[in-house]
């Protein structure tokens, strides 16, 4: 029986998603011991073309291309999820690459903590120019996917793991259902990591399971940064109106989580100002200003 399913979704990202499936076929264990499914989320570039030509240029490993027509990461995560076959699964970007351990520390985690269900691996970023931009903070960090929470299991409460680097044992999602298809971007992880707690689950962070986020230069800008916290922002009042019960209190304590990090931004703002780094500040005030802007909008 396959212990794992690793799957990727992907959506116009030929200029990443051979790399992403190299560090998937290099790994330093059993291939049999997992399948790779690739989820092509309707695109339009030559990304199908060049998962088919790895798939036949690979046929010794199990690796299984299927599309998603309707437009969305949260469909294209519950397609992934309807076809796997592994006891235990874990998603990872299509611009993600897998240290060539990644299967076996995940077989290792899991044999050591087998009534968990849910966890969150590193995410180191890859940047396309070498090196972070002069306003990159910690939080920042964050809202481009990366995650580096030390060298030490932690069982995450306050915060959530990342797309790029999330496992689950199957099972847990036949008690809480799939992802939320009204949200987008990284606001699905939330949900479901939300939905794990509520049903009583813990949520662990592994530190030895380890994925490269590449980030492009694009990203590696503010106007990156701003675009993306809108959406975060957008995102989690739509999560907040599809709860059914408790939305009101949610939402009135959400603007004012919102408020008062905008409030302590504009602190550090000034912090960063007395030590010569205001492009650190004002990084970090526009995105809490545009999260919450698009919060209330």
């Amino acid at each position: 029986m396959v212990f794992l399913s690793v799957i990727i979704c992907t959506y116009n990202r030929d200029k990443h998603i051979k790399r992403a499936l190299e560090s998937l076929v290099h790994q330093d264990f059993d291939r049999k011991a997992y399948e790779i499914i690739v989820v092509d989320n309707h695109s339009t570039d030559n990304t199908g073309e060049i998962i088919q030509r790895f798939k036949q240029d690979h046929p010794d490993y199990n690796i299984r291309l299927t599309k998603e027509l309707r437009q969305g990461l949260s469909f294209a995560r519950n397609k992934g999820l309807s076809l796997a076959q592994g006891t235990y699964i874990s998603y990872i970007d299509d611009d993600g690459i897998a240290r060539e351990d990644y299967v076996r520390q995940i077989k290792a985690y899991m044999e050591q903590f087998p009534d968990d269900v849910a966890f969150g691996g590193k995410v180191l970023p890859k940047y396309e120019k070498g090196s972070a931009p002069p306003w990159m903070t910690a939080y920042i960090e964050r809202i481009i996917s990366i995650v580096d929470l030390g060298g030490q299991v932690k069982v995450l409460k306050k915060i959530y793991p990342v797309g790029c680097n999330m496992i689950f044992k199957k099972a847990v999602f036949d008690q809480i259902g799939g992802f939320n298809t009204a949200l987008k971007l990284r606001s699905d992880d939330k949900y479901i990591f939300l939905k794990i707690r509520e049903a009583g689950f813990r949520v662990l962070y592994l530190p030895k399971v380890v994925v490269w986020h590449f980030i492009d230069d694009f990203r590696n800008t503010l106007a990156y940064v701003k675009k993306v916290s809108r959406l975060n922002g957008e995102a989690e009042r739509t999560r907040i109106q599809t709860l059914s019960q408790k939305r009101r209190k949610t939402y009135v304590l959400r603007l004012a989580d919102y408020v008062f990090k905008l409030g302590a931004a504009s602190i550090l703002w000034i912090g960063y100002i007395f030590k010569g780094q205001d492009v650190k500040g004002k990084a970090l005030y526009l995105s809490m200003w545009h999260a919450l802007r698009s919060f209330i909008k």
